[in-house]
């Protein structure tokens, strides 16, 4: 996926109460500082200005949210209605997303749930982190919970690496980065939860691939194309395929 710029905004469903865009991986979904001009909130007012909403702050109500880091499937309603009703899905929980994510070294196991509770982080210099119980400095802890599966062994830049469906069944702030680090493979060009060792990587390789939002008047369900791929990473070197994609998204149907 090519950096983000002002028109290069990719749409992946689109009706008269939502859009999900397939969010780039270089881009805030907004911004309060004067000097971050190019926003997820900037692209779709410069795509959709006629689809702004004047009562809201941003001009447009993001349904869920993903860091700046991360690309893929993020929903928008267009009216106070839509957004009522995916927040109703969203809080009883009836939101399916799974991501996709490159971590470092070869996950032994096949698919393992990964329980730690997940708190703030208050240790100076980290505040902007989060942390699981029992560590340092970690403040009210919440329980939280995320599935993985193995679907890739492979290499990146030449070093081992395991491409992995994840699906984080509650919600905590960094969830799925601090448990992937918590077992001992963090997401590959994760700056952050390396502590600023991870660097050499173009991007932090986690990425929203399936989003599906049962709303009282429309099913969406998308799919943002998967940028883990030799031909938009030649870094990229899969070498045992453990479990094919397509059947794994079946499942969690």
């Amino acid at each position: 996926m090519e950096p983000g710029t002002i028109d290069n905004l990719a749409i992946l469903y689109q009706s008269s109460d939502f859009i999900v865009v397939n969010k780039h991986w270089d881009i805030r979904i907004d911004s309060k500082m004067w000097y971050e001009t190019l926003t997820l909130q900037s692209q779709l007012r410069h795509r959709f200005p006629e689809l702004a909403d004047p009562d809201t702050y941003y001009g447009f109500r993001f349904c869920h949210q993903l860091d700046f880091s991360t690309s893929g499937a993020l929903c928008v309603a267009l009216n106070k209605a839509a957004a009522g009703s995916a927040y109703k899905c969203f809080k009883e929980r009836l939101v399916t997303k799974a991501y996709l994510a490159l971590v470092r070294g070869h996950v032994s196991q096949s698919r393992m749930t990964i329980r730690y509770a997940i708190g703030k982080n208050t240790t100076e210099g980290r505040t902007h982190m989060m942390c699981i119980d029992g560590t340092e400095g970690c403040e009210n802890p919440k329980p939280c919970q995320s599935e993985l599966i193995v679907l890739e062994h492979g290499s990146y830049s030449g070093d081992p690496v395991t491409k992995v469906l994840l699906q984080p069944l509650t919600g905590r702030t960094h969830q799925l980065r601090v448990h992937c680090s918590a077992i001992g493979h963090p997401i590959v060009g994760d700056f952050t939860y390396s502590l600023g060792q991870d660097s050499s990587p173009y991007r932090m390789m986690l990425h929203a691939y399936y989003l599906r939002i049962p709303t009282r008047g429309e099913l969406i369900e998308v799919r943002a194309p998967d940028p883990f791929v030799p031909a938009m990473d030649g870094n990229w070197e899969p070498q045992q395929v453990t479990r094919r994609l397509e059947d794994t998204i079946q499942e969690l149907k």
